[in-house]
């Protein structure tokens, strides 16, 4: 029972500090391809949408994957699966935008 509960604890310890990373990663990616027009806090810059409002963080994490995958609007600049983010790294941040919560 001990070998079983220190596996256990082994596991978790290893998912806490891989979520911790895809987190890091996120945010790296988030500050290059994100923050030079949504803030670097997601807080929005002019005509671009704060990341933080309760109107984007209202959207569910399968709407915000479509717009940052193809685009809103069909706008190119936020086609980013065209431009080579893969579906684990858009939900990451998907993730990652949960976190600017006002």
């Amino acid at each position: 029972m001990k070998k079983f509960a220190t596996v256990v604890v082994i596991l978790v310890m290893a998912l806490m500090v891989a979520k911790s990373f895809a987190a890091d990663d996120a945010g790296k990616v988030f500050a290059s391809k994100c923050a030079m027009c949504h803030g670097a806090s997601g807080e929005g810059k002019g005509a671009f949408p704060a990341l933080t409002s309760a109107d984007v963080q209202k959207m569910t994490d399968a709407q915000i994957v479509d717009i940052i995958s193809k685009g809103k609007g069909g706008k190119a600049s936020h086609a980013f699966e065209k431009k080579g983010l893969d579906e684990a790294t858009i939900k990451g941040l998907v993730a990652f935008i949960r976190t600017l919560k006002k």
